[in-house]
């Protein structure tokens, strides 16, 4: 532990007791669950998605494990994405949770739903371990133990010394994962977002219970951030001006999709946990850590071999008794040489490879097991193990799997257990019908639905006898699959449309972009929302402008959707006015799509910007629209330049529940312009001296949320603006810093990273060394 680190970090006898924790790791696992029942805290707060916590009781159902929680969401382009939060039997936030059950302690996931951060943070499962797998602490520390990645550090200093203690796991844990995060400087953006919020859940569960403790189990790389920012004496807090280096305001955080979103249970597999590979890899053999969780002891490796020697035979191989009492031997001694209190999964392999294994063999992916040797196969497939799980009866699922069984019930297609053989003719309108739902099946890649045979409608041979045939089979993949495919919509047609349309703009396909047009045109001038058509303009205009990119650059194509464009563009303008849209952040999002299209498409397609002058003066000029609006209205002509200075000042409102909000519109539609006047913030200076207490702090939120439009760095320079304006004297320079070694450690690593990320994303040439 680095001298600097506060021994509150690992101590279970504060207000706030912290566990970090590996995802999928018995050790942790088993620890924690030994905490709560000791503990008996007055809350456990999870690492998880906190928009799972209306259903939490779902999860305490009876199923059969693994399961997943599987997050989906639809973005306002018509991007389709879903993540997982795996569970095992041994996984920490599985344990924590049932654990603070049996004791009637309550429980809560305290993370950012994922369609929050998707947009900072891609990684499909969000229970890997990524950060703390790539540090350079992580790699040193291999290097110095000799062990050959990752996993295997992690299994040597945590999972297999059967006697370490909670207290030393503890202690050791908060070192490992602090040091590793402050070895590369920090975290990504989307984990700053995601602490600041859990930060905040854990504040919100001290205030519910201020006597403690709070138990809060969260992968390792958080840990020592949160206990951080709980516990600093400069920690953000509603009255700081802004936050530290390193907090996300709430207000800056990211918000949900504008499209559709859910979140449902659905079956895992061992397999599935086991196939994922690199830094969002689930876990490495989970049926050798199953194994170890149900018995940690000596004996372990002997059962596994045992069931490895059966998948040999399975397999059509043999391993004679000699040749297993080899393996074992050698697995025996490879552990006493490396220090294992037991013998242990690398050692089982070195061993098994060393003794049986006489040719050549490949090196196939981390896990994977595949193309290396008959006996390696038999020892991974028993190390990866073969559970599935199942949901219990009456758990809720999404809507798409309800109209699926509907489907299949009324069309008699259900998957039997045996293959059946089903043949269609499609000149009866009954069989048409089962066809197209088999082939929106298909579409979907739900496992089960496979045509083997049929009318070859593009050859066209012989259309004298139109008919399929198809073979239908349960697998135990069909449940889980209905449910992830839930993201492309809540009915089986549109789910399959929805598919189709994703992969014909993938593929570049322009044929039908003319009938897309017609029905384009009839939606936007049905659409009586502001808000829906400045959107579709802002759809459009990214079309237009990157065409070359979306794989629609034929000239024709290209006309058509700027045809579109001016169209959405017409009808935004006239909504504006005639459906003056609520004063939110959607309506400025609209304003600032629509004056984004007049600045760049407009010039090229020659737009007359009269009409829309006119209606921003007119709304600017009404009293009785909210001020959010006025302000946009303001400076969206002041970027047009068809407003100066003196205008914008003459209609700053003076009310203090009213300033804030007119100055967040202009700022949002004019945010260069009021950046070079210091009259603009010598009036605003104005306005706040001549408030008392009470209407400045009416005042206060709503500028700040003004303020949000602009970076640190440019914060900082109207604030030096001002300062020259007001002729005022800046203030004394600050102390020089006492930086701790520590510090500057940090520093420099963040900075190697930076200017890493400049150099991947083509910002900088790579320094010359």
């Amino acid at each position: 532990m680095k001298a600097d680190a506060d021994p509150r970090l690992w101590s279970c006898d504060g207000p706030v007791v912290f566990f970090p924790v590996r995802h999928h790791s018995p050790a942790c696992a088993r620890f924690v669950g030994e905490l709560v029942r000791r503990l008996r805290p007055a809350a456990v707060l999870i690492e998880g998605p906190s928009d799972f916590n209306p259903r939490l009781g779902e999860l305490l159902a009876p199923h059969t494990l693994p399961i997943a929680i599987y997050s989906y969401f639809t973005d306002a382009g018509q991007n389709r994405r879903g993540a997982f939060y795996p569970f095992c039997e041994f996984s920490p936030e599985w344990v924590a949770l049932r654990a603070a059950a049996a004791l009637e302690i309550p429980a809560e996931f305290i993370d950012l739903p994922w369609s929050e951060t998707a947009a900072l943070d891609r990684a499909a499962n969000r229970y890997a371990d990524g950060a703390l797998g790539r540090s350079s602490y992580t790699a040193q520390l291999c290097r110095r133990l000799g062990v050959d990645d990752w996993d295997t550090l992690w299994d040597t200093l945590f999972e297999i010394d059967p006697a370490l203690s909670p207290d030393e796991f503890l202690r050791r844990c908060h070192a490992f994962c602090r040091n590793a995060r402050l070895a590369d400087g920090g975290a990504s953006a989307a984990d700053l977002a995601r602490e600041a919020f859990m930060l905040s859940r854990i504040r919100a569960a001290l205030a519910r219970h201020p006597l403690g403790p709070v138990l809060v189990v969260t992968g390792g790389f958080h840990s020592s951030a949160l206990f951080d920012g709980l516990y600093s004496e400069n920690e953000y807090n509603e009255n700081t001006a802004s936050p530290p280096d390193g907090v996300i305001a709430p207000e800056c955080q990211p918000r949900p999709p504008a499209g559709g979103h859910g979140i449902a249970l659905t079956p895992y597999s061992y397999e599935r946990l086991d196939s994922l590979t690199g830094y969002e890899a689930g876990l490495v053999n989970p049926g050798f850590y199953h194994r170890v969780w149900l018995d940690h002891s000596p004996g372990t490796h002997a059962a596994l071999l045992a069931a490895a020697a059966q998948s040999l035979r399975a397999r059509g191989q043999t391993a004679s008794t000699a040749d297993l009492v080899a393996v074992e031997t050698t697995a025996a001694a490879l552990a006493t040489l490396r220090g294992h209190a037991i013998v242990w999964r690398t050692d089982l392999v070195d061993a098994l490879t060393g003794a049986l294994v006489k040719e050549e063999i490949a090196t196939a992916a981390r896990g994977s097991g595949a193309a290396r040797h008959p006996f390696l196969d038999a020892l991974h497939a028993v190390f990866r193990g073969d559970a599935r799980g199942r949901l219990a009866p009456g758990t809720p699922l999404p809507p798409l799997v309800a109209d699926i069984a509907a489907a299949l019930r009324a069309h008699d297609i259900e998957p039997p257990s045996q293959e059946r053989r089903l043949e269609l003719a499609l000149d009866k309108p009954g069989d048409i019908a089962r066809s197209h739902t088999l082939h929106r099946l298909r579409i979907l890649e739900i496992p089960g639905f496979s045509r083997t045979d049929g009318t070859d409608f593009t050859g066209r041979d012989d259309l004298s006898r139109l008919w399929e045939t198809w073979a239908l089979r349960w697998t135990p993949d069909f449940d889980a699959a209905c449910i992830e495919r839930s993201l492309y919509g809540a009915a089986l047609p549109d789910a399959a449309g929805a598919r189709l349309v994703e992969n014909a703009a993938l593929a570049g396909w322009h044929d039908g972009f003319a009938r897309l047009r017609a029905r384009v045109i009839e939606l936007l001038r049905a659409d009586a929302s502001f808000v829906s058509v400045a959107r579709a303009l802002g759809h459009l205009y990214y079309l237009y402008r990157y065409n070359d990119s979306v794989a629609m650059a034929a000239a024709a194509t290209r006309d058509e959707i700027a045809a579109l464009l001016t169209e959405s563009h017409a009808r935004a303008i006239w909504l504006l006015e005639a459906q003056a849209p609520a004063a939110d952040e959607a309506a400025i999002k609209g304003l600032r799509a629509l004056l984004a299209a007049v600045h760049t498409a407009g010039k090229t397609l020659a737009w007359d910007t009269a009409g829309l002058v006119a209606t921003l003066r007119r709304l600017c000029a009404t009293s009785s629209h909210p001020p959010l609006l006025r302000g946009g209205a303001a400076g969206a002509l002041w970027s047009l330049g068809e407003t100066g200075l003196a205008d914008i000042l003459g209609q700053i409102p003076s009310a203090p529940d009213e300033l804030g909000d007119f100055l967040q519109g202009v700022f949002a539609l004019a945010r260069e312009e009021s950046q070079r006047h210091p009259d603009l913030l010598l009036a605003i200076d104005r306005h706040l001296l001549a408030y008392d207490t009470e209407m400045f702090l009416a005042a206060l939120p709503a500028l700040r949320l003004a303020f949000t439009y602009f970076t640190p760095r440019e914060k900082d320079h109207l604030a030096r603006r001002l300062l020259e304006a007001t002729g005022a004297t800046a203030a004394a320079p600050l102390p020089a810093l006492a930086v701790s070694p520590a510090a500057a450690a940090r520093a420099l690593a963040f900075e190697s990273r930076l200017q890493q990320e400049l150099v991947r994303h083509g910002l900088r040439a790579p320094l010359v060394k």
